[in-house]
């Protein structure tokens, strides 16, 4: 359960000097906004419960960052590719914030679930499947619950087929 106080500020900006997503997300001033709008389809308990222990990085603003010792140590690091962040003024529909917020949360699935490293923990190739299709699931549940709970005709759910078509379109 989260405190009432606490769930307020769970959600406050990263311009405000500690709050969660000012500790949280380290993608430049203009570009935290799209990782603090995914944040928002991970259902809040989830989200109340991991808040201290993830950290998401780009390089989208800057040539190159360096992740601090401590964040190391304390939280999983989720590295945002700059190509697929969405262009400045975006909707929430349009395809490469679909995809952009379903990555975003398909990588915190890795992280909550604790993932195996396949580079790392020398994983065969049907534990990686296994592994991808878990975050994979968890990313659509996650996407589809939170538009479900707008109820906003416009926001459609999101299939296992758009991702397909959305993953190759965004790796040109």
């Amino acid at each position: 359960m989260i405190p009432n106080q606490q769930q307020v500020n769970l959600y406050e900006s990263s311009r405000i000097k500690g709050s969660f997503f000012n500790k949280m997300i380290h993608c430049g001033t203009d570009s935290n906004i799209w990782v603090e709008n995914a944040l928002e389809y991970l259902p809040k308990e989830l989200l109340y419960e991991n808040r201290d222990n993830l950290a998401f990085v780009s390089t989208r603003e800057s040539h190159a960052c360096r992740v601090s010792r401590h964040l190391c140590e304390k939280r999983e690091i989720i590295v945002i590719s700059e190509c697929i962040f969405p262009e400045n003024g975006s909707a929430e529909d349009n395809e490469k914030t679909r995809y952009f917020t379903f990555v975003v949360l398909h990588e915190i699935a890795h992280a909550i679930k604790k993932h195996k490293s396949p580079l790392f923990d020398e994983l065969t190739q049907q534990k990686v499947k296994e592994q991808e299709k878990e975050a994979d699931d968890l990313a659509i549940l996650w996407f589809n619950e939170h538009i479900e709970l707008r109820n906003n005709k416009w926001l459609k759910p999101i299939t296992c087929e758009e991702v397909d078509r959305l993953k190759v379109l965004f790796s040109k």
